[in-house]
């Protein structure tokens, strides 16, 4: 789904006050079903009143960017492209490639007061040169959701299948869509970190061998989702852009035993229950890739480009800091940009833990649970991916395709 409107003329520049134009992270719940169009006006109308001397521009409308190019990217940081803007919000899995393009540069702090997860603190900051590129905002974990208390249990691949095993209902054990360059090689190394910890995790980012161990894992968990000796989850039934939430919706009506992904598809559960479910039928955990259960997090932060610096730094930050307070993360977590009464929580993850202590986060069913299960997550490499995640992403599809 884009969040951006074609549009050829740019957008007007109040000379007086300083411009900051920020694409964010689109891949998110529509709560309101809007193309976020009440959730940008509200954060703009909001850090607006507080800082006058400000031009907020959210998604400006020149941007065409595709979050996950590096190259596109860099080039709109550096200038170089028909849309200038000054932040970004993407994924840190990209870090290594923006700052090697020379497009980003460090942040010169962390917004002040803030509780942040150090996953997402680990994840935003440059190794080789010790700096910090990003301000996190989203983390993003796998997730397996049941209606069982067995499988909600469930600390291993083993005891996964078998706790599905033990329902014996005529429906398939899972849906979950497990290809893409993306998913596929970041569920490889989720379950490297079940099986080993995440200590040494950049060392699996390579194409010159995998782990037999953790391959016969992700075989054994892409089992669940075989029906008349078709694997929906690897054969591309559920890989369609155009119908990317048709596993959470399998589940929610009840086609389905489980459905695994990021904690978001929770939204989309509760949206499409059968009228008189209680949300309370739903149980969530820590997906287990192996025989382990150690997670690891993801991270979508916000990037500073190389060429705001100055005023444009001074907005840079004022912004980042309105981004991280509680109060803002409660309202998006909530979903208060869409109609009362139509309101389901995006149960997103938010980068930092004081933002789960905000009243109506923690009154809430499942972020407890989400704040629990995370908490101790290890962070996702945030380099040497980007280039050979494809030809990761076949050689693990041939290896759990095999017949065992």
């Amino acid at each position: 789904m884009s969040l951006f409107l074609g549009c050829d003329t740019p957008d007007p520049v109040d000379p007086v006050k300083t411009t900051l134009r920020v694409p964010l992270y689109p891949f998110i719940p529509d709560a309101a079903g809007d193309q976020f169009k009440a959730m940008n006006a509200r954060l703009e109308r909001e850090f607006e009143a507080a800082h006058p001397d400000i031009d907020l521009v959210i998604n400006p409308s020149c941007f065409k960017d595709d979050f996950y190019e590096p190259a596109q990217l860099a080039s709109s940081l550096k200038g170089e492209g028909e849309c200038a803007y000054d932040v970004i919000e993407t994924d840190t899995a990209i870090l290594g490639d923006l700052v090697a393009a020379g497009a980003v540069r460090p942040w010169p702090r962390l917004p002040e007061n803030i509780d942040w997860h150090p996953s997402g603190v680990s994840a935003s900051t440059h190794t080789e040169q010790n700096a910090l590129y990003g301000v996190p905002h989203w983390l993003c974990g796998h997730f397996v959701m049941s209606r069982d208390e067995a499988v909600r249990q469930a600390r291993t691949t083993s005891a996964l299948v078998q706790a599905l095993n033990a329902r014996n209902t005529a429906m398939p054990n899972m849906a979950f869509n497990m290809l893409g360059s993306w998913n596929l090689p970041s569920l490889y190394l989720d379950g490297w970190v079940d099986a080993y910890g995440a200590q040494n995790l950049q060392s699996a980012v390579t194409t010159s061998s995998y782990d037999q161990g953790v391959l016969r894992s992700l075989q054994t968990f892409s089992s669940t989702c075989v029906s008349s000796r078709k694997n929906p989850c690897l054969d591309g039934t559920y890989d369609l852009e155009e119908n990317f939430d048709l596993p959470a919706t399998l589940f929610a009506e009840n086609k389905v035993d489980a459905t695994a992904g990021y904690s978001e598809r929770l939204h989309v559960i509760l949206k499409k229950l059968p009228a008189g479910e209680s949300p309370s039928s739903i149980k969530i955990s820590s997906v287990p890739l192996a025989e382990g259960s150690r997670p690891i997090l993801f991270t979508d932060s916000y990037f500073l480009g190389v060429n705001c610096t100055d005023a444009c730094e001074k907005a840079a930050l004022a912004f980042v800091q309105y981004m991280s307070q509680p109060s803002t993360f409660e309202w998006i977590l909530m979903s208060e940009d869409a109609p009362e009464g139509t309101r389901v929580p995006r149960y997103l993850l938010p980068a930092t833990l004081d933002a789960y202590e905000a009243p109506k986060v923690r009154a809430d069913p499942f972020y407890p649970t989400l704040a629990t299960e995370t908490r101790n997550g290890g962070p996702f490499p945030n380099s040497g991916l980007y280039g050979i995640r494809k030809q990761m992403r076949d050689a693990i599809l041939e290896a759990i395709s095999l017949a065992p």
